[in-house]
Order: structure tokens, then C-alpha cells, then sequence
């Protein structure tokens, strides 16, 4: 197979913005079974997306939408499939994906990743991370995934579907969906019950 067949092959896999730019309750189950490709200098890194949370605009008291725009979150308001990413604790980046049309705040946690390719790489990177265990669960966890991935703030805005550092691939594999309540998140009135935590029913990458 010659470059461009390949090139195509991957074009047509990627998830396009049409598939981003629907709320984020439609878009956070349907990722779950998807591949994230993470390209580096070094190799590809790559792992199936296992668990997912729903970030659903201002009404939703646990989205950082909740108060309105601010510098830190402005990139939710934009169109769907830019990446959104902050830092939390002061040390672990959590990766999200901006969902539905633009001046609609919503978003998908990218939870939780099942490793496929380019494992020896993602070690090396929680080794120089420092903070994170660099055992078979690397990727389970929106911290460790971030170490694993090399992801950090250089990505905040970035194109998920034009990116050619970091992208997702549709995928054919039948799952079984578990819904569940988002972690960590008490205070956020009746906002805390909603079943909107996705996961693929019975994976052991499931994060805890």
C-alpha cells in the first residue's frame, strides 16, 4: 500500500465535525469503543476511549460553563471538536473534547483509555511525569491518560479533526453501555445524580 492509500485509509476513519457538533450527551456514549490516536515526535501512541463524562452548558452546576465565559473555558463556547484541557490540583491535565454548535458550552471528559499501540512510549512518558504509576492501568484515568499521551495546555483549542497530532478513529466493535454518576462532583446539587458517566460495560480500564 503506497502513502496516499494509506493517507485516505486514515482520512476516512477520522471522526469528522459533524460528529462533534451534537450535544454532549449524544457524543459521549457514541465515543466510547473510538480510537485516540496521539502522534509523536517518537511514535504513535494509541488506546481505545473506555469511559467518558458529559459536560451539559451553564444549567449543568458541575460544567466549568456554570458561571459563564471566562478565559480559562472560552473554547467551550466554540465549535465543536476543539480540544479542551486545564490543569487541576496543580499537576494533572484532564483532556475534554468541546461538543455541539458554537455559543453552546458543552463538552466530553475523555475518562479512560484501553492501551493499544505505542505502550513503551507512554511509559517513558508517566516516567518523566513523575507523579503517576507506570503499570498496565496508565491510562485508566483522566491524569494518568494525560501523562501517558504527553497531552499539557500547548493543545487547549486544538482541532481534534484536523489536528495531525491528535485525532479519533471511528470504529465497527459492538459494546454494551454502562451509565452511571460523574466522579467528583457533590457539589453540584441535582446536577451530581445525573447518569451522564459512560463506560463500556464490564472493561477492567474503566477508571475506579
Amino acid at each position: 500500500m503506497d502513502d496516499n492509500s494509506l493517507k485516505i485509509k486514515v482520512e476516512d476513519l477520522k471522526l469528522h465535525k459533524d460528529f462533534f457538533q451534537r450535544s454532549a450527551l449524544q457524543v459521549a456514549p457514541d465515543l466510547l469503543g473510538k480510537i485516540l490516536i496521539r502522534k509523536t515526535e517518537k511514535g504513535v501512541i494509541s488506546g481505545k476511549i473506555v469511559e467518558t463524562e458529559a459536560y451539559v452548558g451553564e444549567e449543568d452546576l458541575a460544567c466549568h460553563a456554570k458561571n459563564g465565559k471566562t478565559e480559562r473555558n472560552k473554547v467551550m463556547y466554540d465549535h465543536g471538536g476543539l480540544v479542551y484541557i486545564y490543569l487541576i490540583y496543580g499537576m494533572y491535565y484532564n483532556f475534554n473534547i468541546v461538543t455541539a454548535k458554537e455559543h453552546v458550552p458543552e463538552a466530553v471528559l475523555i475518562r479512560a483509555l484501553e492501551p493499544m499501540d505505542g505502550l513503551e512510549l507512554a511509559r517513558e512518558n508517566l516516567r518523566k511525569f513523575g507523579t503517576v504509576r507506570a503499570d498496565q492501568d496508565f491510562m485508566k484515568g483522566p491524569g494518568k491518560l494525560c501523562a501517558a499521551l504527553a497531552l499539557d495546555k500547548e493543545f487547549y483549542g486544538e482541532d481534534i479533526t484536523s489536528s495531525k497530532r491528535i485525532w479519533i478513529e471511528d470504529s465497527s466493535e459492538k459494546i454494551e453501555i454502562q451509565y452511571s454518576k460523574r466522579i467528583g462532583i457533590d457539589y453540584a446539587d441535582i446536577y451530581r445524580d445525573k447518569l451522564w458517566r459512560f463506560s463500556i460495560k464490564g472493561n477492567k480500564f474503566v477508571s475506579q
